[in-house]
C-alpha cells in the first residue's frame, strides 16, 4: 500500500504544505492540536480497516498524508517564536524603553553602512525572556566590532524591520520574519558588554575563529583569505563583492557555499583516515561510522549549520547508518527523510533559497542520471568521468534553472565551461586548504609549502573565473520572472522528464501542451504589462526619481545622471520586461492617467492658478505650507525622501488638518499612482 514507489516523498511534501499553511495563517494551538488528533485517529481507523482488506484501499495512505500535513502545522506553530509566552514582545510597553540582556549568536553580512548581528534575548527588564533581535552597528562607530558569543546589556526601543519600499524589491522584513526576527535595534551608546557566553556552540564558534586565524601566518591578501573563509568555513559575510559577482556571473558561485560537494570530499578523507578502526574486533565498524559522523557534524557546526550544510550532513548520516546496517538506502528516501527532519526541526528552511536550490539540484542529478548513463556509455574510464562531470553540471543547472531565474534574474551561457574547470580546481583548493589547516598547528615548514600551493591554485581559479565573467555579452541579465512563470516552467520540465522516462503519445502531448501554456502565459503577462500606465515616486534619498510607465515605454524623470544604475530603477525596468527607457530632466509638470502632477522643488516656486491632482514635494523647499495648500488645493500630497524629516512631519500635520491624503516615501515606501 504505497502512494508512490518512494512513499516518504509525498509524506514530506504534505509536511511542507502544512508548514506553508501554518506560516500563511496564524492558526491557534487548540485548532492545530485538534487537527492532529483527528488525523491521528483517522489514520489509526484507516489502518484497522485496510489491514485485513482483500483489496488495497487508499484510506490509510490518505490518512498518513493528512497526518504529515498536521505535523507540518504543529512544527510551524512551535517554531513561530511569538507563540512562546516568554517572547520579549509580550513584555514591551509602548511608553517605556526596555533593557535587554542576551548574547550575540551570529554575525550577518554587513551592508555599506552597518554591521549586522543576531542577538538572542535572555531577559527584558530583569524578567526572563526569549526571542531574537537584529542589531545594527554603524561602521564608523568608535567601538570595535562585536563577536559571536559576546553578552550585552542594551537599552533601546525595538523598531519593526521596514517592509520594502515597493512591491518589486526584496522583502527583507519577510525574510527575517521567517527566521523569527521581527524587530531591530540600532546600537550606538546604548549598550555595554558583560562577558562571553560559555555554551557549547559558543566554544565551537571560538574554535572556528582559532582555525581561521591560523592562516594569518601565511600573510595572504585579504581577498584570498576571504575566499578561504567562505570555501572552508562557510563564512561569506566579508567576501569581496566584486569577487562574489564574478563567481556569480560565471555560474560557479555554488562552490563558495558549503554543500554536498564538500561533504562528499570530506567523507572520502575521513573514511581513509579512520579506516584502521575497522580492524578492531566487534566494535570496529561502529567506531568507524561513529567517528566519520562525529567529524562531519563537527564540521557542520563550525560552518554555521546553513540549509545546504544541514541537508548534506543529514543525508550523509542516513546513508552511512544504512550502510552500517547492511541496508541499501534509496537516495530518494534519504533526500525525503533529510528534508522531513529539517522541516520538523526548523520549518523556515523551506523558504530558504539555498535549501530549495540544494534539494532541487540533487534531485535533478539523481533523476536524470539513468537517462544519460544509458545513452552516453563509453569503454574508456576517462571519457566516462568527463561525461559525468559535464552531465552533472548540466542536469543540475537545468533542474535549478527556474529557481535561478526567479531569484537571480540572470543566466550565464558559459556556466558549463566554467564548472568543468572550476569544480575540479575547487576540490584541489579545498584539499590543500584542509591540509594546510592541519599543518598550521604542527609543522610550520610544511604549512608554508602547502600554503604557497594553495595561493597558486586560488589565483588560477580566480583568474579563470574572472576571464569567464569578462564575457559580458554571454551573460543574460535582468530576466523578468514571476511566480506563475516559475510554476509553469517546472510543470513543463517535469512533463518532459516523464516523457523521457516513459515515451508515449499521451506524455508527449502533455509536455507539448504545457510548453505552449508557458509561452502563452508569457505573452499574456507581457501584454498586460505593456498596457499598464502608472507613475511611481521612488524611495531614494540622494536624488528625486520619478518614473512614468506609458504602455511599452518608461520615462525616468530625475537630475541623477546615474539613474539607470540605481537598483530601484533597474528592478522596476526588469519587472516591466525591459521596455524602451528614456531619462529626462525633472520637470515641474507631469501628466499621468489624465491626472495633473505638480512637482515643487527646493526653490519653493509654484504657480497660483494651478490645481494639481497630486502635489509632489522634493528638496525641502522653505515655504508656508498652509498657504501652499490653500492656493493649490491638491487632492493628494507626496513628499519624497530628499526632504528633511522635520519638514515632512510638519507637512503631514498640515495635510491632516485639511483632510488631504499625505504620503511620505521615507515612511511608507515608494508612491504609485495608477
Amino acid at each position: 500500500m504505497k502512494v508512490l514507489k518512494y512513499p516518504l516523498i509525498p509524506f514530506t511534501l504534505f509536511i511542507a504544505a502544512g508548514v506553508i499553511t501554518g506560516c500563511t495563517y496564524l492558526i491557534p494551538l487548540y485548532f492545530v492540536l485538534g487537527i492532529l488528533l483527528i488525523t491521528l485517529t483517522g489514520t489509526f481507523i484507516a489502518y484497522k480497516i485496510t489491514k485485513n482488506a482483500l483489496q488495497p484501499k487508499p484510506y490509510f495512505e490518505i490518512g498518513i498524508l493528512l497526518l504529515g500535513f498536521s505535523l507540518g502545522l504543529l512544527s510551524q506553530w512551535i517554531y513561530y517564536a511569538p507563540n512562546a509566552k516568554s517572547h520579549y514582545s509580550h513584555w514591551i510597553k509602548n511608553d517605556s524603553i526596555p533593557v535587554f540582556y542576551g548574547t550575540i549568536t551570529e554575525r550577518l553580512k554587513p551592508n555599506e553602512f552597518y554591521e549586522k548581528y543576531l542577538f538572542e534575548v535572555k531577559g527584558v527588564n530583569k524578567r526572563a525572556a526569549s526571542g531574537t533581535l537584529l542589531l545594527t552597528l554603524a561602521k564608523d562607530s568608535l567601538k570595535t566590532k562585536l563577536h559571536t558569543g559576546q553578552m550585552l546589556f542594551l537599552q533601546a526601543k525595538p523598531e519593526e524591520i521596514a517592509p520594502p519600499a515597493t512591491y518589486y524589491q526584496f522583502d527583507y522584513s519577510r525574510y527575517m520574519a521567517l527566521q523569527n526576527v521581527f524587530h531591530k535595534v540600532r546600537l550606538k551608546n546604548n549598550y555595554v558588554t558583560t562577558g562571553t557566553d560559555s555554551r557549547f556552540l559558543m566554544h565551537i564558534y571560538k574554535l572556528r575563529d582559532t582555525l581561521i586565524n591560523s592562516y594569518a601566518q601565511h600573510h595572504y591578501p585579504v581577498k584570498i583569505q576571504q575566499l578561504i573563509n567562505a570555501l572552508v568555513f562557510g563564512q561569506r559575510q566579508d567576501l569581496d563583492p566584486n569577487l562574489n559577482s564574478e563567481y556569480t556571473n560565471a555560474g560557479v558561485v555554488h562552490i563558495l557555499a558549503i554543500s554536498g560537494l564538500h561533504f562528499a570530499l570530506l567523507f572520502v578523507i575521513f573514511n581513509w583516515l579512520l579506516s584502521p578502526l575497522k580492524r578492531i574486533k566487534h566494535w570496529g565498524v561502529a567506531l568507524h561510522i561513529t567517528g566519520i559522523l562525529a567529524l562531519m557534524w563537527l564540521f557542520a557546526l563550525i560552518t554555521g549549520l546553513s540549509a545546504s550544510v544541514v541537508r548534506s550532513v543529514v543525508m550523509f548520516s542516513f546513508l552511512l547508518v544504512g550502510q552500517a546496517l547492511n541496508r541499501r538506502v534509496s537516495i530518494y528516501n534519504s533526500l525525503a527523510v533529510s528534508a522531513m527532519v529539517l522541516l520538523l526541526v526548523k520549518p523556515a528552511f523551506l523558504f530558504d533559497a539555498g535549501f530549495q536550490l540544494s534539494y532541487t539540484a540533487v534531485l535533478g542529478i539523481v533523476i536524470m542520471q539513468p537517462l544519460y548513463k544509458r545513452k552516453l556509455q563509453s569503454k574508456h574510464l576517462i571519457i566516462n568521468n568527463l561525461r559525468d562531470l559535464v552531465m552533472v553540471s548540466l542536469t543540475a543547472q537545468i533542474a535549478v534553472l527556474p529557481l535561478t531565474l526567479y531569484y537571480f534574474h540572470q543566466f550565464p551561457l558559459l556556466f558549463l565551461v566554467a564548472n568543468i574547470v572550476v569544480i575540479p580546481l575547487s576540490n584541489v583548493v579545498l584539499i590543500l586548504a584542509l591540509v594546510t589547516l592541519v599543518l598550521n598547528f604542527c609543522w610550520a615548514w610544511a604549512a608554508a609549502f602547502t600554503g604557497k600551493l594553495l595561493l597558486w591554485c586560488i589565483n588560477i581559479m580566480n583568474s579563470f573565473t574572472h576571464w569567464i565573467a569578462s564575457f559580458e555579452n554571454l551573460l543574460i541579465k535582468n530576466i523578468p520572472f514571476t511566480p506563475i512563470m516559475l510554476l509553469l516552467l517546472y510543470s513543463a520540465l517535469i512533463a518532459t522528464l516523464i516523457y523521457l522516462y516513459k515515451k508515449s503519445f499521451k506524455n508527449a502531448l502533455t509536455a507539448v501542451v504545457l510548453v505552449l501554456i508557458c509561452q502563452c502565459s508569457l505573452i499574456a503577462i507581457k501584454y498586460s504589462i505593456d498596457n499598464k500606465s502608472e507613475l511611481i515616486v521612488f524611495q531614494n534619498f540622494n536624488h528625486s526619481i520619478i518614473a512614468q510607465k506609458q504602455q511599452d515605454k518608461i520615462i525616468i524623470n530625475t537630475s541623477d545622471s546615474l539613474a539607470l544604475t540605481n537598483l530601484n530603477v533597474t528592478n522596476y525596468i526588469r519587472d516591466n520586461f525591459n521596455p524602451k527607457t528614456v531619462v529626462k530632466p525633472l520637470q515641474n509638470f507631469l501628466y499621468s492617467n489624465k491626472q495633473r502632477i505638480f512637482i515643487m522643488d527646493s526653490t519653493g516656486v509654484y504657480p497660483p492658478k494651478v490645481t494639481p491632482d497630486v502635489l509632489i514635494i522634493t528638496g525641502s523647499p522653505k515655504v508656508n505650507f498652509e498657504r501652499v495648500l490653500s492656493t493649490l488645493h491638491p487632492k493628494r500630497v507626496v513628499a519624497d525622501a530628499t526632504n528633511y524629516k522635520n519638514f515632512v512631519t510638519r507637512w503631514s500635520k498640515s495635510c491632516s488638518k485639511q483632510k488631504i491624503p499625505f504620503h511620505a516615501t521615507a515612511e511608507k515606501g515608494s508612491f504609485v499612482l495608477e
